[in-house]
C-alpha cells in the first residue's frame, strides 16, 4: 500500500492546507502592518513554513495516519464542547496574528530591544522542535479530544511524555507567550494569554476522557504528576 492511499491524503489536499493556513497567517500580519517590508514578520512565517514542512515530510513518510489526524481539526462524533473549544481556539490563534502589524509596525506602541527579538524567535524556534518531538514519539496527538480504539491507541509515556503529560502544550504556550518579543509586540501577549487559558480549560476535560477510556492512563498519573510545567502544574 502506497503512503498515500494509507494516509488517505493527497499531496493536493496537503498543498491547499499549506495554501490556505500560510495565506491566512500572512494576511493577518502584514494586512494589518499595511506593509510587505517587516523583517520580523517574514523571519517569523519563513520559519514557521520551514518547520511545518519539516513536520509534514516526517509524517508523510514515517507515520501517515498522524499526518492524516493532524489536517483534521472537526470530525464526526466530536463532543459539542470540543467543537467550541476548536471554533474559539482559531479565532483566537488569528486575532493574535492581527495584533503586532498594527503594534509593532502601523503604529510603533510597542518598543522591543532587537536582542530580545531575537531571543524571542531562538525560543519559539526550540518550541516547535518540541511540538515535533511529540508528534514523532506519540502516533496518537490529534488535535481533537478522542481515543483512537481503531488504532489501538495506547499511553505514551516516554520522550515528553516522561516529563510532564500534556507536552505539546508545553510546547505551544512557549511559542504564544514568546512570539509577542519575536514580532516586536507587547500587546500579542494579551490574546497569547487568552489561548493559554483556552488549553487550561481543556485540559481537565481532556484528562477525564482519557482517565475513563485509555487502558493504562490513571497509572500513568501517578508516574507523571506534572500537566504542563515541570515541577510546578
Amino acid at each position: 500500500m502506497s503512503v498515500a492511499k494509507s494516509a488517505d491524503i493527497s499531496v493536493a489536499a496537503l498543498a491547499s492546507h499549506f495554501v490556505v493556513s500560510f495565506g491566512l497567517m500572512g494576511l493577518c500580519l502584514f494586512g494589518t502592518a499595511g506593509t510587505l517590508l517587516w523583517m520580523e514578520g517574514w523571519a517569523y512565517l519563513v520559519m514557521q513554513f520551514g518547520c511545518s514542512l519539516l513536520m509534514t515530510v516526517w509524517m508523510w513518510h514515517h507515520d501517515p495516519a498522524l499526518l492524516k489526524s493532524r489536517t483534521q481539526f472537526f470530525k464526526s462524533g466530536m463532543h459539542g464542547r470540543d467543537q467550541l473549544f476548536m471554533v474559539v481556539f482559531i479565532l483566537l490563534f488569528f486575532s493574535y496574528l492581527l495584533i503586532p502589524g498594527l503594534d509593532a509596525v502601523r503604529y510603533g506602541w510597542s518598543d522591543v530591544p532587537i536582542p530580545l527579538e531575537l531571543a524571542g524567535l531562538l525560543v519559539v524556534a526550540a518550541s516547535m522542535w518540541l511540538i515535533f518531538r511529540v508528534m514523532q514519539v506519540n502516533s496518537f496527538a490529534s488535535p481533537t479530544i478522542e481515543v483512537q480504539k481503531d488504532r489501538g491507541h495506547s499511553v505514551i509515556d516516554t520522550g515528553p511524555y516522561a516529563v510532564v503529560r500534556h507536552p505539546m502544550y508545553s510546547g505551544f504556550v512557549v511559542y504564544v507567550l514568546c512570539l509577542p518579543l519575536g514580532l516586536g509586540s507587547w500587546w500579542m501577549l494579551l490574546p497569547g494569554l487568552l489561548i493559554c487559558s483556552s488549553l487550561l480549560f481543556r485540559i481537565p476535560f481532556e484528562e477525564k476522557t482519557l482517565h475513563a477510556e485509555l487502558d493504562g492512563y490513571t497509572d500513568y498519573c501517578t508516574r507523571v504528576r506534572f500537566r504542563l510545567i515541570p515541577g510546578i502544574w
